[in-house]
This record gives structure tokens, C-alpha cells and sequence, in this order.
């Protein structure tokens, strides 16, 4: 009888602990890998990156929460798609932006909200990068800016994890849109020192 009750007991103890455990959750990130494209190889002497966005840590900034942070995926994007190949002058990457907001949203009450899975927030994130070709005195000669912006809801009851898992992705989805609109912008202003 007494060994019943244990085994019943531990049984409980073991149940509770993994549902604390599971709620306890987190989200791990992928790193980055942008190996699947060509970089834009430039016929200029370096490639620096430098940003002038300075975070804010206040709400309803949420960007260095989340588990990717919009300039470190910014930094890695420009690192590995502009390469610099020799030539005179050099090139800079400035970020001007790489903010995400997190925005309450009002949710609907009442017995037909019950059977509704409502968004409790939204994640609102924007990332902008200008690219500029100096000359060999240092002097900006040409600039071009590609801004992306991207929106991304929050259901609720969802976990940490989740919460996390989703904002990822929307960093992501940024950073896939910024090398597409950086990648034509250099392209079309850039055409003359792109090697192939």
C-alpha cells in the first residue's frame, strides 16, 4: 500500500515537474547563413560598416529583447554580401534604423471572443541601411538607402518560446527583404564597380 502511494506520488511530482519544466521553455535561434548567394563583389579597396542607430531600451522598443537583434543581423547581412575586391576608394554601410516596437492591441470580450484566437500585440520592425562609395580623400562621391519595414502579430496564450520564436522570424524576414532591396539598389547605382 505504502509503495503504491510512493509510486502514485513520485508519478505526480514527475507530471508537475515536466509541465514546469515545458512552460520554462526557450527559444534557439538558427544562426544566419546567407552562403545560398553570391556576394557583390566590389571594385573598391575596403567594405566598413558602421551604424548610427542607437537603441532604446524603453517601451515599446523591444529590439534588444529579441533573440536576434536587428544590428547584429544587419552587421552579419553586410559582412557577408559586400566584398571588397581592390580598387580606389572604399565603400561604407551605415544602419540608420533597426527598431522593433511590440504594440498592444485591444482584444474583443464577451461570450464570441471565447471561440476566437485573438492577437494581443504586434510586432512592428523597421531596418534601413545607406551605402556609400568614397573616394580616396574620403569624400561621400555616391549614396544609395533601402528601407524595409515588416509587421508581425502575437496571438495570445502563446509562450515565451513562441513569443521569441516569433520575433525572430520577423528580424529574419527583414533581413531577407533588406538584401533583396539592397541587392537591386546596388545593382542599378552601383552597375560600375561590380565585378562579376
Amino acid at each position: 500500500m505504502n509503495v503504491m502511494r510512493i509510486t502514485t506520488v513520485m508519478i505526480a511530482l514527475g507530471s508537475l515537474l515536466v509541465a514546469c519544466t515545458s512552460s520554462y521553455e526557450t527559444f534557439r535561434p538558427p544562426p544566419l547563413d546567407f552562403s545560398g548567394q553570391a556576394p557583390l563583389r566590389l571594385e573598391v579597396g575596403a567594405v566598413t560598416v558602421q551604424s548610427a542607430y542607437r537603441p532604446q531600451t524603453a517601451a515599446p522598443y523591444v529590439d534588444t529583447l529579441l533573440p536576434l537583434r536587428p544590428e547584429d543581423a544587419i552587421r552579419e547581412l553586410l559582412d557577408a554580401r559586400l566584398v571588397a575586391i581592390g580598387g580606389p576608394g572604399t565603400m561604407q554601410a551605415v544602419i540608420l534604423d533597426a527598431s522593433v516596437k511590440e504594440e498592444a492591441l485591444e482584444t474583443e470580450t464577451g461570450f464570441s471572443a471565447f471561440f476566437k484566437k485573438q492577437a494581443v500585440a504586434r510586432l512592428e520592425g523597421r531596418l534601413q541601411v545607406q551605402v556609400d562609395r568614397l573616394d580616396p580623400s574620403g569624400a561621400v562621391t555616391r549614396s544609395v538607402s533601402t528601407a524595409v519595414s515588416r509587421t508581425s502579430s502575437i496571438p495570445e496564450g502563446v509562450g515565451y518560446a513562441e513569443r521569441q520564436r516569433i520575433g525572430y522570424q520577423l528580424v529574419r524576414d527583414l533581413v531577407d527583404d533588406l538584401d533583396a532591396g539592397l541587392t537591386t539598389n546596388m545593382q542599378v547605382n552601383f552597375r560600375d564597380i561590380i565585378a562579376p
